[in-house]
């Protein structure tokens, strides 16, 4: 039963995933789910983790996803699509809070609600130890960052004709969760402040011991990239020069 419903559910998500640019598409999911899954074979050798909620909210956590999903869109019940494959309801809800958790600006809301003592606190220390979670989120975030974060940002400014450099490019330090909204949505911005004000962040908040550690790799990887860059840009300030 749980290798049928997988079956169907990457069939549905891979032609479900054509209608986005190449920064979200299968090949990203893909990644996220071998990512995910490597990390839940490692969290096992400590932790109970239920490998097939991993695998199949790593297929699903970006169905819908707000960046690309028009107000008068009928929203997609993966709940609904699971009970349907013959999942139990239970289960199948577990699957999508943990794919729903995964997204960047939803966390950034909730840490900041946590810090106001204003949030849900029962859904903010759920997010801190739902091991299930911290493995997809983890290998999500690992796909946005390094070379490949590198590639996804170039795509995803290019599908929305954002700048990818300006001379003075100017960023959002400690980005707030409605400032986020605005800059996802806010041609203006460019993809290089897109890397201080999300890319450059997401290391430090890394949930696993093992996503942490090749995110550090990744992250002094983007470290270079931007260094390149900022060299290859002064080159026209430097040139003719004796």
């Amino acid at each position: 039963m749980a290798e049928e419903i997988i079956e169907k559910t990457e069939n549905f998500v891979h032609e479900y995933m054509n209608k986005y640019d190449c920064s979200h598409d299968w090949q990203h999911v893909n990644r996220v789910v071998r990512q995910a899954l490597a990390l839940a074979r490692m969290q096992s050798q400590t932790k109970q983790v239920d490998v097939l909620v991993v695998h199949l909210a790593a297929l699903l956590h970006d169905v819908d996803d707000a960046k690309y999903v028009h107000h008068d869109d009928t929203k997609f019940s993966s709940e609904n699509f699971l009970v349907g494959l013959g999942m139990d309801s239970a289960r199948a809800a577990f699957v999508c809070r943990v794919a729903d958790g995964v997204s960047f600006r939803k966390e950034l809301l909730a840490e900041e609600l946590h810090k106001q003592g204003t949030g849900d606190e029962d859904d903010w220390e759920w997010r801190q130890s739902c091991v299930e979670l911290a493995c997809v989120q983890d290998a999500d975030r690992l796909d946005a960052i390094g070379a490949f974060g590198v590639l996804r940002c170039a795509a995803f400014s290019g599908a929305r004709n954002r700048t990818l450099h300006a001379p003075k490019d100017s960023f959002i330090e400690n980005i707030t969760y409605e400032q986020y909204v605005q800059a996802t949505d806010n041609s203006a911005a460019t993809a290089i402040s897109h890397f201080h004000e999300k890319l450059l962040q997401l290391a430090a908040k890394m949930k696993t011991d093992q996503g942490r550690q090749e995110a550090q790799r990744r992250h002094d990887f983007m470290l270079q990239f931007i260094r390149q860059v900022d060299c290859e840009f002064a080159f026209g300030d430097r040139a003719g020069e004796k």
